[in-house]
């Protein structure tokens, strides 16, 4: 069985990566967008 401190960790890094998807949606494309733009003037 897991012990609690590596079940909270198995959570939060999903956690994580799910925080930082729907900031970056919430905020027009965040990153991934405006360094794709920068990419194509290039």
């Amino acid at each position: 069985m897991l012990s609690v401190d590596q079940f909270l960790r198995l959570i939060s890094m999903p956690a994580i990566v799910v925080a930082f998807l729907i900031a970056s949606q919430v905020s027009g494309g965040g990153i991934f967008q405006s360094a794709q733009a920068h990419m194509t003037d290039k």
